[in-house]
């Protein structure tokens, strides 16, 4: 990673289950580019658990936007549904039902933006200033950082409503 103030990638496909694959190399092949390996496990399951989300759940095309800034990985996933995502109390042997516990436990905030022609969950991953500044001058540790799960535990999103028709 160089001395630039953010990085980002952008990827669109259709709501096949195939790209929620290609959903966590897009992120794992970015993160790893832009020298923040310590934050691949927890965003690969966070793309996957939103993309997840946004084919079972929504409509039409996924749109995937990763932002690397000072402050930490942004990841937005936007689909042409409506329904809102809602935290579910998932039975001790259900297969599904876990997908935003697990987002809240990884990232330190998330909210959903809602607009004409959909709506746009966002979340963001805390990035170490330390590891930022390792990765800008070359000595990454390549250590995984510890997820905020005691002070994202109770979080809830914020709900935005826009009258943008696009994303």
């Amino acid at each position: 990673m160089n001395d630039r103030r953010a990085w980002a990638a952008v990827a669109s496909f259709p709501p096949h289950p195939r790209n929620v694959r290609h959903a966590r190399r897009i992120t794992r092949t970015a993160l790893a580019a832009w020298g923040a390996t310590d934050l691949v496990d927890s965003a690969e399951m966070i793309v996957s658990e939103l993309v997840t989300n946004a084919m079972r759940y929504g409509s039409g095309p996924v749109d995937l936007t990763l932002a690397l800034t000072d402050a930490g990985l942004r990841v937005s996933v936007t689909d042409e549904g409506t329904a809102l995502p809602s935290a579910r109390e998932a039975g001790e042997d259900a297969l599904g039902g876990r997908g935003l516990q697990i987002v809240r436990l990884l990232a330190e905030s998330w909210d959903v933006v809602v607009r004409l022609t959909g709506k746009t969950v966002t979340c963001v991953l805390a990035l170490d200033p330390k590891c930022l500044e390792d990765a800008v001058t070359g000595r990454a540790t390549g250590q995984p950082a510890e997820a905020a799960a005691a002070t994202s535990a109770g979080m809830t999103p914020a709900i935005t409503l826009s009258s943008e028709a696009g994303a």
